[in-house]
């Protein structure tokens, strides 16, 4: 392997950070990332996150022995990799005042202020997979933990490999870093990972909505999706009324045109849309379904946030604009 000696020690410290409140994925591909560049020889890269952990990425970490990136909630002065996002509204605090050097993500390109010197977007079904892509192709000795940890992410973020965004590449280096760790059998692992993952009823309502959110703006619409993943969403019923109360309470304090958590059903293949806000309406021609009771919603079939929920409200809005 050709190792960058100009690079060692040398240099500001460059670190990389995942979005505001960050998924296993996000944490994951700073962390692996982190590896990928110290195998090149730039060691001043350094991991970090920019917010607190869910259960699932504590007990990841917990669970193959690694440490967690250390937090630093704002970046400003900071030279930095994005990882796993680059829409302004998920970035750490102070970015504004902050250097992007690097996008590491499999998201769509939101860009418009600052166009850092190297991009690398794939469409793949995590960020991980394609950090993990990279230490394959580098030939680059992945500790069996660390592999583990990986394949978490990708589990995570693709579903269990099941998710409409999984691509065959997702596949791939799942199965590569499932024998580099040892877990023969990726089902089972993938039910161990969700029934930690499964812990929504033990949390306050408040806690849920915040857990997996993420913020977007189309056509001037300003709206929020939070992706609860558990095996079975018809166990909220009685919690649906809390969660719904504290989407109207997040609402009062901080204004979006439409609030969403999403109940996904890793078993049925479903969700349950519970929701808030001004334009919550829309939704009913957007998915062509009806709201009951003004703020629930069942939609067959659709599993992820990324390619079957959030596209067709980002077009809808786009098109409202024009």
């Amino acid at each position: 392997m050709d190792i960058n000696l100009d690079n060692i020690l040398i240099g500001d410290t460059i670190y990389i950070v995942g979005h505001k409140k960050p998924d296993l994925d996000a944490v994951v591909s700073a962390y692996s990332y982190q590896i990928y560049r110290h195998a090149r020889g730039d060691f001043n890269y350094t991991a970090i996150r920019c917010d607190d952990i869910n259960p699932l990425t504590k007990w990841a970490f917990a669970h193959f022995k690694l440490e967690v990136p250390m937090l630093m909630r704002d970046i400003s002065g900071r030279k930095v990799v994005l990882v796993d996002h680059t829409d302004p509204v998920q970035r750490a605090d102070g970015w504004e005042k902050a250097e992007i050097i690097e996008v590491v993500d499999h998201h769509n390109l939101k860009l418009e202020t600052t166009i850092p010197p190297k991009i690398t977007i794939r469409p793949y079904g995590s960020s991980t997979t394609l950090i993990g892509q990279k230490l394959i192709r580098s030939n680059v000795k992945i500790q069996p933990n660390v592999a583990g940890l990986m394949l978490s992410a990708i589990l995570d973020d693709t579903l269990a490999l099941r998710s409409p965004i999984t691509t065959y590449v997702d596949r791939s280096v799942a199965g590569e870093l499932s024998a580099i760790a040892g877990i023969s059998d990726i089902s089972s692992f993938a039910r161990e990972l969700f029934d930690n993952k499964d812990v929504w009823l033990k949390m306050k309502a408040a806690e849920i909505i915040n857990a997996d959110f993420k913020e977007f703006e189309s056509g001037g619409v300003k709206f929020s999706i939070t992706q609860v993943e558990t095996m079975d969403n018809q166990k909220f019923g009685s919690k649906e009324k809390e969660i719904i109360s504290a989407l109207k309470k997040a609402n009062s304090q901080n204004p979006m045109n439409i609030r969403i958590v999403m109940l996904t059903d890793l078993i049925r293949n479903d969700c349950i849309l519970l929701v808030d806000g001004d334009k919550v309406n829309d939704l009913e021609k957007i998915f062509n379904s009806k709201l009951e009771n003004g703020n629930r919603m069942y939609l067959p079939g659709v599993l992820s946030r990324k390619k079957q929920l959030l596209p067709p409200i980002l077009e809808y809005y786009l098109k409202e604009s024009n």
